[in-house]
């Protein structure tokens, strides 16, 4: 069973889905962040325009999949 606040985040910068980039949270220690925050990634700022939870089933139970859709022109 996963951990009880499990979830995989996955990051797609500036809407092309080919650059979509997963990180697992096993743990559930990385909070769900919100729309219009700055964060750091891949060496630069970025802002996130939308946030949505989709639950993904696994043979394993359920993990929430956190999708951050980030742009760097703000």
């Amino acid at each position: 069973m996963p951990a009880k606040d499990a979830k995989q985040f996955v990051y797609r910068y500036n809407g092309v889905q080919g650059s979509e980039e997963v990180e697992p949270d096993l743990d559930g220690e990385i909070p769900v962040p919100q729309k219009d925050q700055v964060i750091a990634r891949k060496g630069k700022n970025w802002k996130i325009v939308n946030v949505s939870i989709e639950e993904s089933l696994s043979a394993k139970g359920s993990i929430p999949v956190v999708r951050v859709f980030l742009t760097d022109t703000f």
